[in-house]
């Protein structure tokens, strides 16, 4: 298993949450992967990377996650490894 935490901290009140935690138009960053080093060299290779911000467009399997300009269909499995910080 790889974590990869992010470089800031959460600021007080937004500790980090699994990704399927979220609602659908909410916006997060990601924090910390509990994935294998190839699983999450994939997702970087989709824009999933250290610390992006993305939004919810739809949450349930599989969930679909907006990172800039791009859509990400992720497997429950998959979200629920992933840890993130609600944005205000």
């Amino acid at each position: 298993m790889k974590t990869v935490s992010s470089p800031s901290r959460p600021s007080p009140g937004l500790a980090p949450i699994h990704l399927t935690e979220l609602t659908a138009g909410v916006e997060a960053r990601l924090h910390a992967v509990q994935l294998g080093d190839e699983d999450f060299a994939l997702l970087e290779a989709l824009g999933m990377t250290r610390s992006c911000r993305f939004r919810v467009c739809k949450a349930g399997d599989p969930w679909i996650v907006q990172v800039r300009e791009t859509r990400i269909g992720l497997a429950d499995s998959v979200a629920r490894r992933l840890l993130v910080v609600p944005q205000a």
